[in-house]
């Protein structure tokens, strides 16, 4: 049979194992999530800056285009 201090040994060391794995798994996932969303804004911009597709032959289409794209300039020119 274990003795009592050996017993006290075996819980603290326990539970310190515990309670640095929750710790690391905790800041594995705060570091996770901030690089997704560092990712998703990173994919955000490429898309606001990404070229044009090539214009419609539709002309009303066309012409909404053209106005997003000047309203896209502007709201960049006032950042």
């Amino acid at each position: 049979m274990m003795d009592s201090t050996s017993i006290v040994l075996l819980v603290v060391t326990a539970s310190i194992s515990f309670a640095i794995g929750r710790a690391i798994m905790h800041f594995r996932k705060k570091k996770q999530t901030a690089n997704k969303q560092l990712l998703a804004e990173l994919a955000a911009k490429t898309a606001r800056n990404a070229p044009p597709g090539p214009p419609s032959n539709n002309k009303s289409k066309r012409k909404r285009e053209q106005q997003e794209q000047v309203a896209r300039s502007q709201a960049d020119q006032k950042r």
